[in-house]
C-alpha cells in the first residue's frame, strides 16, 4: 500500500508542479498586458461555460490573457467597421 501511496503522491506533486508552471506563464502574460498605456475598465460578460473554457484554453495556449484576446478581436473588427 505504501508503494501505491507514493505513486499517488508523485502524481499530485507533478500536477502541482505543472500547475505552478502554468500559473507563472499566466502571471507573466498579465504583467505584460497591464503595461499598456490606455486606461482600463471592467467588463462583465455572460458566456456559456463551454465558451469560457474555450477562451481560457486559447489564452493559455497563447500565453496571454482573455483581456488581450478580446482586445485583439476588437482591434481587428474596428478595421472592418472603418473600411
Amino acid at each position: 500500500m505504501i508503494k501505491g501511496g507514493r505513486a499517488m503522491a508523485n502524481m499530485f506533486e507533478k500536477y502541482a508542479a505543472d500547475r505552478e508552471a502554468e500559473q507563472k506563464k499566466i502571471e507573466k502574460a498579465v504583467v505584460a498586458d497591464t503595461t499598456a498605456d490606455e486606461k482600463r475598465t471592467t467588463l462583465s460578460l455572460s458566456l456559456t461555460v463551454s465558451d469560457k473554457k474555450a477562451l481560457k484554453m486559447m489564452a493559455a495556449e497563447r500565453e496571454t490573457t482573455i483581456a488581450a484576446i478580446i482586445h485583439e478581436w476588437v482591434q481587428e473588427h474596428l478595421k472592418e467597421v472603418s473600411e
